[in-house]
C-alpha cells in the first residue's frame, strides 16, 4: 500500500463548511524519495539559525560555534516535540489507526521544519539588508520589521525608555510576521511550482495558522535564550 494511501485512508468526505486554510505538506511526504530529500534540505535550518542568532543585537558572538548548533539542535528536537503533541491533539493514536496518526506527525514535522527554515531565511536576508543600510549610514534598529514596529511605536508617542521594556513582545511580534510572511511564500511557490488543477487538502494537513503560531513561538524562544545575557 502506498503512502499518499495510508495518509489518506482515513480522511472523512470533504464537506461544503468553511474550514481554515491548511499547509500543503501532503506533496512533501506523498513519496518516501521525496520525503528523504526534504529530511536533508532540512537541515539548513541549522545554519540559517547560526547566522541568525550570531547576527541579531546582543546575541551569540560567531566563535560561539557550540551553544548556537546546539540551540539549533535543541530547536529541532522541539519541533519534533509539538509535532508529536499536535498530532496527538488532533486526534489521539489508538492501534486500528496508527498509520493515521504517525501520517499526521510527519506532516506536522515537515511543516514546521519547512516553514521555520523559511521564516530564519527571510530573518536573515532582513538582516543583511540591514547590515548593509548601516554601512551606508541608514539607522536601523534591530532588523527591517523590528525597525518599522519601533517606528509605529514611536508615533503612537511611546518614549525610549518605555519601548526599551517591550523587547520581548517586540521580537514575538516580529517573529510572528516573520512567520507568516514565510507561509505566504510558501503557498505562492507551491502554486507556482504545481502542476494541474489544485488537489483539495487534507484533513491531516496542519493548519496554517496553527503553524504560523508555533514557528513564532519557536523562533521567539530561541532567540530569546541567544540575547540573554
Amino acid at each position: 500500500m502506498s503512502t499518499d494511501m495510508h495518509l489518506s485512508a482515513s480522511e472523512p468526505p470533504a464537506s461544503g463548511g468553511f474550514s481554515l486554510p491548511r499547509f500543503p505538506v501532503r506533496w512533501a511526504v506523498e513519496s518516501a524519495a521525496a520525503e528523504r530529500i526534504f529530511s536533508r534540505l532540512l537541515w539548513l535550518l541549522v545554519p540559517l539559525q547560526y547566522y541568525v542568532v550570531t547576527h541579531i543585537g546582543r546575541g551569540f558572538s560567531p566563535d560561539d560555534l557550540i551553544p548556537a548548533v546546539l540551540l539549533s539542535l535543541i530547536s529541532v528536537v522541539v519541533i519534533f516535540v509539538l509535532s508529536c503533541a499536535a498530532a496527538w491533539l488532533a486526534s489521539p493514536p489508538d492501534e486500528a489507526r496508527d498509520d493515521s496518526w504517525t501520517g499526521r506527525v510527519r506532516m506536522w514535522v515537515v511543516a514546521l521544519m519547512i516553514c521555520t527554515a523559511a521564516a530564519y531565511l527571510l530573518l536573515a536576508l532582513s538582516l543583511v539588508a540591514t547590515h548593509v543600510a548601516i554601512d551606508h549610514g541608514v539607522r536601523i534598529y534591530g532588523d527591517l520589521v523590528t525597525d518599522r514596529l519601533m517606528w509605529l511605536l514611536r508615533i503612537c508617542g511611546l518614549s525610549r525608555e518605555t519601548m526599551e521594556t517591550l523587547d520581548l513582545p517586540l521580537l514575538a511580534l516580529a517573529n510572528l510576521i516573520y512567520a507568516f510572511a514565510a507561509l505566504l511564500v510558501i503557498v505562492l511557490v507551491h502554486r507556482a511550482l504545481r502542476r494541474g488543477a489544485a488537489s483539495p487538502s487534507s484533513t491531516q494537513e496542519p493548519g496554517m495558522i496553527s503553524v504560523g503560531v508555533v514557528v513564532a513561538v519557536v523562533m521567539t524562544v530561541a532567540n530569546a535564550l541567544a540575547t540573554m545575557d
